[in-house]
């Protein structure tokens, strides 16, 4: 299967789960800080499922995590800016990140994640939905 996850393609048929979870990590830690974000990457059959352990609390940003995504967590997923990288999809426009919490509604996140998925190359996504609480935010990608 070929993944995005933080601005890159990884294929699971050239490189192991540690790999990949050791690449993103590497990317998480340049990118918002060491020991900010931990990620971890399961698969089981058809089904991908990527952790992105963070404390933050939805309800103290006035978001909720069962309708919304915040700004900051999309660019983690995404690697949205990171090293130059640029959604094909783009996200929309956001604030300057810091001062101003901004957030979208989870379904146009992920209407966006998967056609640029889908234009820079990753394997076909059937479904993909986002769980949110306040120890991490888990994508759950089903391939076709």
């Amino acid at each position: 299967m070929k993944l995005f996850i933080t601005s890159k393609i990884y294929d699971t048929e050239k490189q192991t789960i540690a790999e990949i979870e050791k690449a993103v990590q590497d990317d998480l830690d340049n990118m918002v800080g060491k020991d900010k974000v931990e990620f971890k990457l399961c698969t089981l059959g058809n089904v991908v499922a990527m952790f992105f352990n963070r404390p933050l609390e939805y309800s103290t940003l006035g978001a909720d995590p069962r309708e919304s995504i915040i700004g900051e967590d999309a660019l983690i997923i995404t690697g949205d800016r990171y090293n130059g990288f640029i959604m094909p999809s783009p996200l929309p426009p956001m604030p300057y990140l810091g001062h101003i919490i901004y957030n979208l509604e989870q379904s146009d996140f992920l209407e966006i994640y998967k056609e640029s998925a889908k234009i820079l190359g990753a394997s076909k996504i059937r479904d993909c939905w986002l769980e949110i609480n306040s120890n991490m935010i888990v994508l759950r990608v089903q391939m076709k």
